[in-house]
């Protein structure tokens, strides 16, 4: 089967993120903040400010049982609680604590470091295709302005 040069790119992204130093990395991060790569996922979200449980299950697409479980763990860790919706008494949202602020920050500053693989590349090829990826992540309107990169200029 012939693929398009956007299916290869796609491809080779998900590879360097699932296998490899992406893999290790990630495994290294979440060892380190002690919380498991969903529950790091959701934190990341209340980066963004309270957000009701039925929100959470929405965005991520899973069983509302292993979103509790995900904010059980972020609970338990002390980086996440639970509290009252503003406005509708049976609900709960989930916001994010200062400790969990404080993972947050270590988490991107672990997270920005590039697998060595990336020094195939020079300085100007990699500003290049950090331009290429950021053009992409614009059109991806799902994702929250909070999980976005925060490139300088």
């Amino acid at each position: 089967m012939i693929h398009s040069a956007g299916q290869e790119a796609w491809l080779a992204i998900q590879v360097l993120i699932m296998a490899g130093e992406g893999q290790r990395q990630l495994h290294r991060v979440c060892q380190e903040v002690d919380l498991p790569p969903g529950a790091l996922k959701v934190l990341l979200l209340l980066c963004g400010g309270p957000r009701p449980m039925r929100e959470l299950v929405s965005s991520f697409q899973l069983d509302p049982s292993y979103i509790t479980s995900m904010v059980d763990a972020l609970e338990r860790r002390g980086v996440a609680r639970r509290e009252p919706h503003p406005t509708d008494r049976r609900a709960k949202t989930v916001a994010i604590t200062e400790d969990g602020r404080k993972v947050v920050e270590r988490v991107r500053e672990l997270m920005t470091v590039p697998p060595q693989s990336f020094d195939v590349l020079s300085a100007a090829e990699q500003q290049q295709l950090l331009a290429l990826l950021l053009r992409v992540l614009d059109a991806e309107l799902d994702i929250p302005d909070v999980m976005r990169p925060r490139p300088t200029a």
